[in-house]
Parts: structure tokens; C-alpha cells; sequence
């Protein structure tokens, strides 16, 4: 019989059968996932966006590294590039005749004075003023000498014995310059320092010394100064 022959009101059978729930979806059945059901080709845009953010992050990184990392490198490299190179032949001949001369370097220098050619003209200067010094002390035979290169330029002394006393005194002023430069000498060729003009300074110290002894021996004579005086036209 007709439901509206009855009075009913028709309703559409459902879907759903009689054992599942009213969505369709059989009961204990997991739900899909994002995209589960997408069509062909469909890419997830979070995940895309994921993966970009990530590449940005390492390239960022590596960036980072490479600055840091890159002044380091270059230095490295202009310090071990020398050591690389090799001669046309390729036997690095080339960095082992640097090293070689680099070791023999300090065997070039003088273990006194700035250099050897400093050292040994020290030395030789040095003894030089010793063997003044040692012919200074014969003091009548320096005197003798002085008055004999008197009398052959015409000049004498009233008192020749006096020239004894200024070679006396130019003996001992000798004696003290030489001991002094000696002391200085040594320490400067200890230090490694240019020294063979110190003992040319004290024999020229020396040298006035004794001659101003003799001057002032001889400007005392009362001959001296009278035949020096003649001979000047006063």
C-alpha cells in the first residue's frame, strides 16, 4: 500500500548501511590524510614551504662559514705557496736552496760586532793603539825624539828635560784612553754593534792628549817662545 495513500510522510532510504556510521565510513577505519585523495601531481605547499626554509637556512650557513673561513684560507695559501714551487725540471731544487740558505745565514754572521768585517777591524785597530800604548812608555826615548825634530827646525829648549816630563804625562794619558776604549770596545762587540770607530776616537783622543802636554812644555820655555818669536818676525 502507498505510504501517502496512508497519510505518511515519504522519506529517502539512507546510505549508510545498517552497521556503519552516518559519514559512510566503515567503524575503526583511520581518517585520510592531508592530500591523502589529491589528484595526480598534487604537491603538499606545506611541505614545499618547509624544504624552501630549509635550503635558505643552509645557504645562509655556508655563507657564513665561507666568510669566516675565507681570509683564513688565503693566508694559508700565500704561506705554503713559496714551499709548492719547483723548478722547470721538477726536482724543487728552488725551496731547498732557500731553506739551505736560510740555515747558513746565521752561520754568515759574527758572533761579535755587527759583522765580521766590524769585528776584525776592531781588533786590529785595538792592537794597533796597544803597540802605541807600549812605545809610549819608553818616555826618554819620546822625548828625544821630540827634541831632535826640534833642533832640525831650528828650535831649542832651555830646559830639554821637560819634554821628559810631557811624555810622562802623555804615557799615562795613553795608558787610561786605551784601557777605557778596550772596556767599550768589548762590550759593544758583545752586543753586536758597530765598534771600529771606537778605537779610532781613542787614538784620536790620545793623540791630543799628548799633545797638549807638549804644548804646554814647550809654550813655558822662555828659549822656545823667544826663538819662536824670532823666527814669527815679532
Amino acid at each position: 500500500m502507498d505510504e501517502t495513500a496512508l497519510g505518511l510522510e515519504a522519506r529517502p532510504a539512507s546510505a549508510a548501511p545498517a552497521s556503519g556510521r552516518r559519514d559512510g565510513r566503515v567503524h575503526g577505519t583511520p581518517a585520510p590524510e592531508y592530500g591523502e585523495y589529491a589528484p595526480e601531481g598534487w604537491v603538499n605547499p606545506v611541505l614545499v614551504e618547509q624544504e624552501r626554509r630549509d635550503r635558505q637556512r643552509r645557504e645562509a650557513d655556508d655563507r657564513a662559514r665561507a666568510a669566516t673561513q675565507g681570509p683564513t684560507d688565503r693566508g694559508t695559501a700565500r704561506t705554503t705557496r713559496p714551499t709548492d714551487r719547483r723548478t722547470p725540471g721538477g726536482t724543487g731544487a728552488g725551496p731547498s736552496r732557500g731553506a739551505a740558505a736560510g740555515q747558513e745565514r746565521p752561520t754568515l754572521s759574527s758572533r761579535f760586532g755587527a759583522s765580521q768585517f766590524d769585528f776584525v777591524v776592531t781588533v786590529a785597530l785595538l792592537a794597533f793603539g796597544l803597540l802605541s800604548v807600549v812605545q809610549s812608555l819608553a818616555v826618554s826615548d819620546v822625548a828625544s825624539a821630540v827634541r831632535r825634530a826640534f833642533e832640525q827646525q831650528g828650535l831649542e829648549l832651555s830646559d830639554p828635560t821637560a819634554l821628559s816630563t810631557a811624555a810622562a804625562v802623555g804615557a799615562i794619558g795613553n795608558v787610561v784612553v786605551f784601557a777605557l776604549v778596550a772596556w767599550w770596545s768589548l762590550r759593544r762587540l758583545a752586543a753586536r754593534r758597530w765598534t771600529f770607530w771606537v778605537p779610532l776616537l781613542g787614538g784620536a783622543v790620545a793623540s791630543l792628549v799628548s799633545l797638549v802636554a807638549f804644548a804646554v812644555v814647550m809654550f813655558q820655555d822662555p828659549g822656545f817662545v823667544q826663538v819662536l818669536m824670532q823666527q814669527s818676525g815679532a
